[in-house]
C-alpha cells in the first residue's frame, strides 16, 4: 500500500487516498479531496460566512480540533456549523460579545458552542437557537443565570419559543414597584352574592411584575380557599396599610367586620374602618377585645347549629346564608403576651390581682381565637391576626399559627429569623429583590411576601390611599355605619371573666351570675386559673351558657 501511494503521488501529486482495491482485476480506486472554500455574504444577518469542505476522514469527535485549526487559519471567523457526515463546516464573523454569550449558553445547554447559532439583536441582546435536547425544566434556570450573571445584569431575561427551538436574551431593567399603588376605588365592586364567591376574593395589592414587564398582576386573597390569615412585620413594615385595604375591601363586598385594636385604640382605623364595623364589634381595650372575640366565636357556634340542622356543609349553602364575618386582631403580640407576678409581691395584693386578671383576659381571648381558627373555617367566620413577631415565646402558640393558612410578611428586608417565624416554608418563598429593598424612591414602602395553601408564593406591594378616602368610598357604596361600635357594658359583663377577690372569700368570683367562669358548687374546690380558666369559659360559651 505504501508503494502504491508513492507511485500515485509521484504521478499525480500528494493528497490522494486509496478508496478500494480489486485484487482479482488488479485495479485500485483512489480519490483526492481538495479543500474548496466559498465566501458568500449572508444577507439576512449582514455578516460574511465561509463554507469549508471537510476531509472524508473527519469524525464528529474532531469538532474541537477542527474549530481550532479553522479559526487559526481564518482570522476573525468562528466555527458556527460542523457537519462531518455532510462534509462541510461553516465559519462566520461573530462579535466578541456574541462569542462570549454563545460559549456560556453552550455550557448551560450541555452542547458544543457551534451547536448554538447566535446573532446580536438591535436591543443589545442575543437571538439564538436551542438544541433538540432542550428541556425547560432542565435548562431554563441555567440560561436565566447566563442572562443575569454572565452576559447581562440583573433584570435581563430569557424569552423561549420551545416549539421553534429558538430563544432570546433580552436586556431589561429589574422589575420594581411604583412609589405608591393607589387603591382602585374606580373599579366596580361586585354585589354580595353568597353563592357566587366574589365576596371572598378581596384585592389587597399587586404582585411584583414579571421580568420584562412594568405592571404587576392584581393580588387578591381568597377567603374561601384560606379563611384564616396571619400578617407579620415589624413596625413601619406596612401592616396597617394592608389591614386597611383588606378591611375596606371586605366591607365593600358585603362582609361584617370586627376590629380588635386594644394596643393603639383604633387610631389607625378611626376615620376609615371603625364607623363601619358590626355594632359592638370594635375593641380598644383588653376587656372589649375579649368580648368581641367571644361574641365572634358564639356567632360561629350559632352558624354551626344552623348548618347541622339544614344538613349542608358550609354556610353559603344555607337557605338564608348570613354574611361572612371577619375579625381583625391588630398588634396581637402586645394583646396576648401575659406578665408574671413579680417576685416578692403578695399574691393577695391589688397589684397581683390586677396582673392575674389581665392574664386571665389574655388567656381567654387567646383560647377563643384558637377555637375560631380551628373550628370555624366553614361557617363564614374568618380571623385575621396581625403581629410583629409570631411565636409561642410572645404568646402566639404554634397550633394557632398553623391554622392561619394565608401568611403575609410585610417589610422589605426581614431577618431570616422573622421569615422562619412568619412563614410555614420560608425557603420556598421568594425574597424581596435587592433593587426593590434598597430603592430610595419609595418602591420598598408597603412591600412584602406571601404564601397561601394551594397557590404559589410571591412578592407583592399593598394598595395605599389616605385613610379618609376609604371612609368616603365606603359611604358612597352604601355600607351601613354604626352608632355603637364598642361592646356595651352588659356585653362586657356577659363575656368577660375575672378573678376578683374579696377579703373574706379567698376563691375567685365571676362576672357571670351563676354557673359562670370560676364558679364551683363546692366551695372547697380550687378555683380555675390561667389556661384552665380560659378553656372552661370557652366551653361554657360553646355550650350556650352565658
Amino acid at each position: 500500500m505504501d508503494a502504491l501511494r508513492k507511485q500515485i503521488a509521484d504521478a499525480y501529486g500528494s493528497g490522494w487516498e486509496i478508496d478500494s482495491l480489486d485484487l482479482v482485476a488488479g485495479k485500485a480506486s483512489a480519490s483526492r479531496q481538495v479543500e474548496v472554500t466559498q465566501v458568500e455574504q449572508t444577507s439576512s444577518e449582514g455578516r460574511e460566512s465561509i463554507q469549508v469542505k471537510l476531509p472524508r476522514t473527519t469524525k464528529p469527535s474532531d469538532g474541537d480540533k477542527t474549530a481550532a485549526k479553522l479559526e487559526s487559519s481564518y482570522e476573525g471567523y468562528t466555527l458556527t456549523q460542523f457537519e462531518p457526515f455532510l462534509g462541510f463546516a461553516v465559519m462566520e464573523k461573530l462579535t466578541p460579545a456574541a462569542i462570549r454569550a454563545r460559549g456560556a449558553l453552550s455550557v448551560a445547554l450541555g452542547v458544543k458552542p457551534w451547536e448554538v447559532q447566535i446573532a446580536d439583536t438591535v436591543s443589545g441582546g442575543f437571538a439564538f437557537t436551542l438544541p433538540r435536547t432542550y428541556v425547560p425544566s432542565k435548562h431554563d434556570d441555567k440560561m436565566q443565570e447566563v442572562a443575569e450573571a454572565v452576559v447581562g445584569r440583573e433584570g435581563w431575561f430569557v424569552r423561549v419559543n420551545a416549539q421553534d427551538l429558538t430563544a432570546e436574551l433580552v436586556p431589561s431593567s429589574p422589575p420594581t414597584f411604583p412609589p405608591v399603588l393607589a387603591y382602585p376605588f374606580g373599579k366596580a365592586v361586585p354585589a354580595y352574592n353568597a353563592a357566587a364567591g366574589d365576596w371572598a376574593r378581596i384585592p389587597i395589592g399587586e404582585r411584583l411584575p414579571k421580568l420584562g414587564s412594568n405592571t404587576g398582576e392584581p393580588l387578591a386573597t381568597d377567603f374561601l380557599a384560606n379563611p384564616m390569615m396571619q400578617i407579620s412585620g415589624v413596625t413601619g413594615g406596612g401592616k396597617g396599610v394592608l389591614l386597611t385595604a383588606l378591611a375596606a375591601g371586605a366591607l365593600a363586598r358585603g362582609w361584617e367586620l370586627g376590629l380588635v385594636d386594644a394596643v393603639k385604640g383604633g387610631v389607625d382605623f378611626a376615620t376609615s374602618i371603625v364607623p363601619f364595623v358590626k355594632p359592638g364589634f370594635f375593641a380598644e381595650d383588653l376587656e372589649q377585645a375579649c368580648t368581641v372575640v367571644a361574641m365572634a366565636y358564639e356567632e360561629g357556634q350559632r352558624r354551626k347549629k344552623l348548618i347541622k340542622q339544614h344538613g349542608v356543609q358550609k354556610f353559603t349553602q344555607l337557605p338564608d346564608p348570613p354574611r361572612p364575618l371577619m375579625i381583625i386582631v391588630d398588634e396581637a403580640t402586645s394583646l396576648l403576651l401575659t406578665s408574671p407576678v413579680p417576685k416578692g409581691i403578695d399574691k393577695g395584693s391589688s397589684l397581683a390581682l390586677e396582673i392575674t386578671n389581665r392574664n386571665l383576659l389574655m388567656g381567654t381571648t387567646l383560647e377563643w381565637m384558637g377555637k375560631i381558627a380551628r373550628e370555624l373555617r366553614f361557617v363564614g367566620v374568618s380571623l385575621v391576626l396581625s403581629t410583629q413577631v409570631a411565636s409561642a415565646t410572645v404568646g402566639i402558640p404554634t397550633e394557632l399559627r398553623a391554622n392561619l393558612g394565608a401568611k403575609f410578611l410585610m417589610g422589605a428586608s426581614p431577618t431570616p429569623g422573622n421569615r422562619r417565624l412568619a412563614l410555614a416554608a420560608p425557603d420556598a418563598v421568594p425574597e424581596v429583590p435587592r433593587n426593590v429593598a434598597t430603592d430610595e424612591g419609595g418602591a420598598a414602602r408597603g412591600v412584602g411576601v406571601f404564601e397561601r395553601e394551594g397557590s404559589a408564593p410571591g412578592v407583592f406591594k399593598a394598595y395605599f390611599s389616605p385613610p379618609e378616602q376609604f371612609g368616603v368610598w365606603l359611604g358612597k357604596l352604601g355600607v351601613q355605619k354604626t352608632a355603637t361600635p364598642n361592646p356595651s357594658a352588659s356585653q362586657i359583663a356577659r363575656y368577660t371573666p375575672s378573678l376578683e377577690q374579696e377579703a373574706d372569700e379567698p376563691r375567685g368570683k365571676s362576672r357571670y351570675d351563676e354557673g359562670g367562669f370560676g364558679h364551683t358548687s363546692d366551695r372547697d374546690e380550687p378555683r380555675l386559673r390561667g389556661a384552665a380558666a380560659a378553656a372552661h369559659a370557652s366551653k361554657l360559651i360553646a355550650d350556650g351558657h352565658h
